[in-house]
């Protein structure tokens, strides 16, 4: 058997009426298309990913904004672009990232590949990436189909027969296309709320049909409900270096950083290990990619080969936000920096924002809807009538709840349920 597994992650945002669509086709150097790539707006959380056809689309606010499209195994590519009231479309091409073998260390008296070094590091600050997605919610399209490639005639003495007439050797057991909306609050909680489903044969494929979080930081990855329900050990667990190997394959650069690829070897055969490789941010000490594979040698039960395939993204240290905001008028719309917006305030059904430089303005729409929007964008919501800017706060108030000092002297009021929220945010608790 065989199971063919297609995630697609599509990060569900609100987003204002006045909301426009890029659409676009994701190929490689030869024009063939990159199935799954992701997509997202730099900066932010805020994206997509491809179809097995390579397309893709993502609804914006009119504005600049810089795309960023990953695949792994290819190198990045940007593009600025700027939307207006109109649909645009902005295809990428990606280039098979190329990688390099430079001169490399090896520890004296151990003879050791540099590979076990850095995956020494990336165990040590494990716990500190960890937690990073702690929450979050995303709209998820998920396919997946279970073959039979061949069957004997008789099993345990009786004829196999399926009934369906049809007499070739392979079969489909299992076929599912879901649309779902999923949130994760870790440790324990997850929801998912299914939009739209169609299912063919065994209800769960395996406990594969329904959207899950698949986080290598944790020492044992859990994956669907039959296939082993004692999970495979993380190749960066904290008991790793007892049942893998490493070999470093070299490295490539990206936004600045150095990244070694890394080969993952099972020490030995039926243990629930992964094989492939992990592309690790050196002096970061964090996942970049990873491409894995589980076979039946993994202890894997009903199917024979299993390939995840992940982009990472570090959400403790996001970088600078330089995206723009479209706010409607009866006129049309004001397009201003998201950071020279200082906060926030409700006002019934309309949001008023209050810029640097002392200007204002009225928006019809409501708080919420900007919250959705701008939480990405280190915005937080200190109340239920306030939302603020963290590039804006310059002093904190002790109190029940407390109070918050913006940059132009506002003193904002924290809700007592949102204090220790805002705390961690300042790495105050």
């Amino acid at each position: 058997m065989r199971q063919l597994l297609s995630l697609l992650l599509f990060l569900g945002f609100s987003v204002l009426a006045s909301a426009q669509k890029i659409t676009g086709l994701v190929t490689d150097s030869l024009g063939k298309p990159v199935p799954y790539a992701s997509v997202f707006i730099k900066g932010t959380a805020k994206g997509t990913n491809a179809n097995a056809e390579g397309q893709y689309f993502l609804e914006v606010e009119p504005g600049s904004y810089t795309l960023v499209c990953q695949s792994v195994n290819y190198s990045q590519e940007e593009k600025v672009v700027t939307c207006g009231t109109q649909d645009i479309v902005v295809n990428f091409q990606l280039r098979v990232q190329e990688v390099t073998l430079s001169a490399v260390v090896v520890r004296s008296g151990k003879g050791e590949d540099p590979a076990y070094e850095i995956i020494r590091n990336v165990i040590r600050k494990r716990s500190d990436y960890e937690g990073q997605l702690d929450r979050f919610e995303c709209q998820v399209y998920s396919k997946g189909q279970l073959r039979v490639r061949s069957f004997p005639k008789r099993f345990l003495g009786s004829k196999v027969d399926f009934e369906d007439g049809d007499t070739s050797r392979q079969k489909m057991l299992y076929l599912s296309e879901t649309v779902s909306k999923y949130s994760v609050d870790r440790p324990d909680k997850q929801d998912v709320q299914v939009l739209s489903s169609k299912v063919s044969g065994q209800s769960d494929g395996y406990g594969l049909s329904a959207p899950q979080f698949f986080n290598f930081y944790d020492n044992n990855i859990f994956i669907g409900n039959n296939l082993n329900p004692r999970g495979f050990i993380s190749p960066i667990a904290s008991n790793a270096l007892n049942f893998y190997e490493y070999k470093y394959e070299g490295e490539f650069e990206e936004d600045g950083k150095t990244i070694d690829k890394i080969r993952v070897i099972p020490r030995r055969k039926y243990e629930p290990l992964f094989s492939g490789y992990l592309n690790i941010v050196d002096g970061d000490w964090r996942i970049h990619s990873l491409q894995l594979l589980l076979t039946r040698e993994s202890q894997m039960q009903f199917i024979d080969s299993l390939q995840v395939e992940q982009l990472y993204n570090d959400f403790r240290n996001p970088r600078k936000i330089h995206d723009k905001i479209a706010i409607p008028t009866s006129d049309g719309f004001i397009i201003i920096p998201v950071n020279e917006i200082i906060y926030c305030h409700a006002n019934s059904n309309y949001t008023e924002f209050y810029l640097s430089e002392n200007r204002s303005l009225v928006s019809s729409y409501t708080l919420k809807e900007y919250d959705e929007i701008l939480s990405a964008q280190n915005f937080f919501r200190a109340h239920r009538s306030f939302l603020i800017n963290m590039d804006h706060v310059k002093m904190y108030r002790k109190g029940e709840g407390g109070a918050i000092i913006m940059s132009n002297g506002k003193e904002v009021e924290l809700a007592r349920n949102h204090k220790d929220e805002f705390l961690h945010l300042l790495n105050l608790k």
